[in-house]
């Protein structure tokens, strides 16, 4: 049975300075506020990808994922927030909490993975998010997540969670095996002034959906309608070129449904003047062309009619970036903790306040400050760009 403890959870997210990928290079200083605390800070990292498996390369060949040492980290960074002095309300994973490996040895393994690392998650005094990716699909089938802790769509507590309806109940059945009628996608209200906004990347995707799913059925079609690969090659970019490459399995998009509710939440917080971060898996700008969401260009022109956004946060490509699109949204990609280097970590404690917010990062991931640069209440404007960039050590 898939591990459903009682333990809370929950998310959010920001940030701000230009780094290429793969280099952390932050353009603004980070912040630091001795006379005033913030309104709330929180814990952010991503792809843990755990599994009890020797290190191995990634699918490209590219790079090593350190399986076991993941486990490590997520502890690291658990008792770092709590011995924190702006001690985070909360924390989010941006998805990936197991790797595929498991599912390889059979359910039970997965389960016993997922048992393994929400433990060390449970070290931290405070709810924790979780945002589902590709990884986390391959061990569990939608239904199976929605009934797990995996599921933070009903987070109650510290932060006001809104359902995606009002009419949602989350102890009626799905209405297939598959469990594509449970949405996974919400927002949540941790401060009057900001809204949080979880999108579901693999709303229509292959690898999220069972076989018989009429979501699935249209994955597949607007996957092979570009991707003339087979099988599992449907995985590989091969005979893509540019922006095309995105057509991958592991990949997917945001349906049409979920497109028009993100409208109406931008809608509504641009009526109550509140700021807002999106957080997700697969990165809708900024990532390589083999990496982005497959409908990016959807979503980025949604966000982009509203002047309350401010940022996206993801992960999905293991390597730290940013990016800023032609609508002045900042978009942040947090590193991969299974690619940390032994050693080092890959996680940021967040600390918000009302025109801009501190990100410290840990190990690889840098520490700058982003201002909010196009819902300024107070400065009306981003500040001048610097070259310095601060990393702090996590708790041992």
């Amino acid at each position: 049975m898939l591990y459903t403890g009682s333990r809370h959870y929950l998310h959010s997210l920001q940030i701000y300075g230009r780094v290429r990928t793969g280099v952390c290079v932050s353009h603004q200083t980070m912040t630091t506020n001795i006379t005033s605390c913030p309104l709330f800070s929180f814990g952010v990292l991503a792809d843990v990808q755990y599994a009890d498996i020797p290190n191995r390369l990634n699918f490209a060949k590219t790079s090593m994922r350190y399986y076991r040492n993941s486990i490590k980290l997520v502890h690291q960074a658990a008792l770092t927030w709590n011995q924190d002095s702006c001690k985070p309300s909360f924390a989010v994973h941006l998805g990936d909490l197991i790797d595929g490996f498991n599912n390889r040895e059979g359910k039970a393994n997965s389960e016993k993975a997922l048992r393994d690392i929400l433990t060390e998650f449970d070290k931290f005094d405070g709810p924790v998010h979780h945002i589902l990716g590709n990884h986390d699909f391959y061990n569990f089938t939608r239904k199976e997540l929605w009934d797990s802790r995996l599921n933070t769509t009903q987070l109650t507590g510290k932060v006001n969670v809104e359902d995606t309806t009002t009419s949602r109940n989350p102890t009626n059945p799905p209405e297939n095996e598959c469990g594509c009628s449970n949405k996974l996608y919400y927002k949540f209200n941790p401060h009057p002034d900001f809204c949080f906004v979880v999108l579901d990347t693999y709303d229509i995707s292959g690898c999220s959906h069972l076989q018989q799913c009429p979501r699935y059925e249209e994955a597949l079609k607007i996957l092979c309608a570009v991707n003339k690969n087979t099988g599992y090659e449907l995985n590989s970019p091969t005979g893509l070129e540019g922006k095309e490459r995105r057509y991958v399995l592991y990949n997917g998009g945001v349906g049409k449904e979920q497109l028009q509710w993100l409208r109406n939440v931008l809608e509504e917080a641009t009526r109550k003047q509140q700021t807002v971060f999106i957080l997700d898996h697969i990165p809708i700008f900024g990532a390589t062309d083999q990496c982005l969401l497959w409908n990016y260009e959807e979503v980025l022109e949604t966000l982009g009619e509203f002047d309350c956004v401010a940022a996206v946060l993801s992960g999905h490509t293991h390597t730290y970036n940013y990016g800023e699109d032609t609508n002045g949204i900042r978009h942040i990609i947090f590193p991969g903790i299974v690619e940390a280097t032994p050693g080092t970590n890959a996680f940021a404690t967040i600390d918000v306040y009302s025109d801009y917010c501190d990100i410290r990062g840990y190990g690889q991931m840098p520490s700058f400050t982003l201002r909010y640069p196009r819902w300024n209440k107070t400065m009306g404007k981003v500040c001048t760009d610097s070259t310095k960039e601060t990393s702090v050590q996590a708790t041992s």
